[in-house]
């Protein structure tokens, strides 16, 4: 009889160690460094140079970064003012900001770009008349040992960012 109730609770705990393997999620979060511009101005192109960290212990690769707002539609020129493009590079890069016309040095294009602890991440940015908007937040589409994985990440410098329109 004790054979009976050993089973179906053997059986349990097998399910449970199975179901538990098949959710894996990854260990790790994203942090982006913060700029505060209080003088961009519309019709104008900068660089924004920040660090860009990945707390887990294993490398990720990034496959795309992406602005996006409430219900996670795009931030797009003609709705928001803001049109991008962004950028990997060395984790010793100088952070700042940049006029549009400055040769800032090597930055690598963020599809495939590989990263593990801090590195820095570069916004090519134009702005036409941009206002603060709290909505404002990355879209992170990364893998991690060939697994995709997406996550929305809450980002200072694009949700004050804003122009001196006039």
């Amino acid at each position: 009889m004790k054979t009976l109730k050993i089973v179906p609770i053997m059986f349990l705990f097998l399910m449970i160690a199975a179901c538990s393997d098949s959710e894996e999620s990854v260990d790790g979060e994203f942090m982006f460094g913060n700029m505060y511009g209080d003088s961009l101005e519309s019709n104008k192109s900068y660089y924004i140079v920040l660090p860009f960290e990945w707390t887990g212990e294993r490398p990720v690769v990034i496959t795309s970064v992406e602005l996006v707002k409430e219900n996670e539609e795009p931030v797009t020129f003609g709705e928001d003012g803001i049109e991008y493009e962004f950028y990997g590079a060395d984790p010793l890069k100088q952070t700042g900001l940049y006029s549009g016309n400055r040769n800032i040095g090597e930055i690598v294009n963020i599809n495939g770009f590989e990263l593990q602890g801090e590195s820095r991440i570069v916004a090519e940015v134009r702005l036409g008349e941009v206002v603060e908007d709290e909505n404002r937040a990355a879209k992170i589409n990364f893998t991690v040992n060939d697994e995709e994985y997406q996550e929305i990440v809450d980002w200072d410098t694009f949700k004050v960012l804003t122009t001196n329109n006039g």
